[in-house]
This record gives structure tokens, C-alpha cells and sequence, in this order.
């Protein structure tokens, strides 16, 4: 965000990347980051995630969309309510196994989470 303002150009903003802020944040207060953002808040990666994983690697912060206890839902539901209308795009790096079930389950969790926003 630093760089981002002080560049101050419209074209020039910045990327929420799910798993790494999984991986760096403490607080688990995505919102207030958000928000702080929002104004130069350009593309959001997404992923199932567990909420915290104390080892190192990424296998825990990115999973398919249907698995992990981070609650995808509720921060899709953020966005929404901030008033972001930006791309979001899925984060798949090195989850291993078939790639195109991991995709069909991510895909499918993805319309049951557009579904459930589209009814708030």
C-alpha cells in the first residue's frame, strides 16, 4: 500500500493474496485490511485454507475451495459488503493430486458461496 500510494497512479494498485496473509497475519482481522485497501484494492486470490498452521509450507493455507476451516464464506461476504468489484481468482499452487478434481470441487464450492451471497 505504501508504494502503491505514494506511486499515486491509477493503474498502480494492490493484490490480496488469501494464503499469504493466512501465513503473516496474527490478527485474523481481514476486514480492517481490507478496508485500509480497498481504495487501491485491484484482484483477490482465494483458496480453501485452515485458519492457522504453525509448520512451515503452504499445504494447510492452500487447499481446494471446499476444504480447510478458514471460513471462505464469510470473507467472500466482506468483500461483498465493502463494495469490492474487482476479479478474485482462485489460488491452486502446489495442492498435489488430480488438478481437475481439485478444480471441479473449487468450482463447485465456488457456485454453492455465489449462491448463498446472492440470497443476503
Amino acid at each position: 500500500m505504501r508504494v502503491a500510494d505514494r506511486v499515486d497512479r491509477p493503474n498502480v494498485g494492490v493484490m490480496f493474496n488469501l494464503c499469504h496473509w493466512l501465513r503473516v497475519s496474527k490478527d485474523r482481522d481481514y476486514r480492517t485490511r481490507l478496508q485500509q485497501a480497498l481504495h487501491r484494492l485491484m484482484a483477490v486470490s482465494i483458496n480453501g485454507a485452515d485458519e492457522y498452521d504453525d509448520q512451515p509450507g503452504w499445504s494447510r493455507y492452500i487447499q481446494p475451495l471446499d476444504q480447510g476451516s478458514f471460513d471462505a464464506l464469510t470473507f467472500l461476504k466482506t468483500l461483498q459488503d465493502l463494495g469490492y468489484k474487482g476479479p478474485i481468482g482462485l489460488q491452486c499452487y502446489g495442492t498435489g493430486g488430480d488438478a481437475r478434481e481439485h478444480l471441479a470441487r473449487s468450482m463447485a464450492a465456488w457456485r454453492r458461496m455465489q449462491a448463498a451471497l446472492a440470497e443476503k
